[in-house]
């Protein structure tokens, strides 16, 4: 599977497919650009998973057509080089309908449903959320990052490291596990912004050490640990992404109904 020229996929893609002209133009667009972020931010294109997609496709603000659009040009993309024997699998695979809170983890979450929750996020207002800010950090590293609840709970303000040169945007973020390892994960540019928009409004912990948690809860202290799954939770029902179906009716229930 080495040695197969994007470009050239790209271009064998276009050539044998039957979208209308439009549509054709609209896809070789897209593609052509999410390959040339992959050249700039030096993503291997045949090694990248949902997240990078999702990041790269998700503008804030911008239509959900638009952002549905590029997705699909991705997908189809990988699809043509799955076909081709270029890729072992297809990063932008369409998911399965969410009717269960427990697939609400990231790695469960195609392109196309996590830009639905970072949407969402984007619009959560003060009637939503008393921290519509803070929760917006929190669904980014989930869904963006692919951080687990613990992850995110340990992370300090020290944990973040800044460019003073460019305005003191948030470069990347020390990441430690319950074993005491540590790594940097490079931040991606919207969710840079994403939690420099939150820190001026940051409540100021109780606790100092380390800078105190990044995500601070109105009296000052780390947010619960159930906060970042309910708020998924929260925001894939608003969004609608998240179909429960609903419950059975008991057979007594059902039987009185009826009479």
């Amino acid at each position: 599977m080495a040695g197969w020229e994007p470009r050239e996929l790209l271009q064998e893609w276009l050539e044998a497919s039957t979208y209308p002209a439009r549509v054709r133009e609209n896809y070789r667009r897209s593609a052509a650009r999410w390959l040339a972020h992959c050249a700039e931010e030096g993503l291997g294109w045949d090694r990248v998973a949902a997240q990078h997609i999702t990041l790269w496709a998700h503008v804030p603000g911008a239509p959900h057509r638009s952002t549905a659009q590029r997705v699909s040009a991705v997908r189809s993309f990988y699809a043509h080089a799955v076909r081709q024997n270029a890729l072992p699998y297809n990063p932008a695979a369409r998911g399965p309908r969410l009717t269960s809170a427990a697939q609400l983890t990231p790695s469960r979450l195609d392109p196309w449903q996590s830009a639905v929750l970072l949407a969402t996020l984007d619009e959560r207002r003060r009637t939503d959320s008393p921290q519509p800010r803070l929760d917006r950090v929190c669904g980014y590293l989930q869904v963006g990052l692919g951080l687990r609840s613990a992850e995110i709970l340990r992370i300090t303000l020290d944990d973040l490291t800044t460019v003073h040169d460019i305005g003191g945007d948030p470069e990347t973020l020390r990441l430690s596990d319950s074993g005491g390892h540590q790594r940097l994960v490079r931040l991606p540019a919207v969710i840079r912004s994403v939690v420099k928009a939150y820190l001026p409004h940051r409540i100021p912990p109780r606790d100092p050490v380390h800078g105190g948690p990044l995500l601070t809860s109105r009296a000052g202290i780390k947010i619960p640990h159930h906060h970042p799954i309910d708020l998924l939770r929260s925001v894939a029902a608003a969004s609608g992404l998240l179909h429960v179906p609903a419950p059975a009716p008991h057979p007594t229930t059902a039987r009185a109904s009826r009479h």
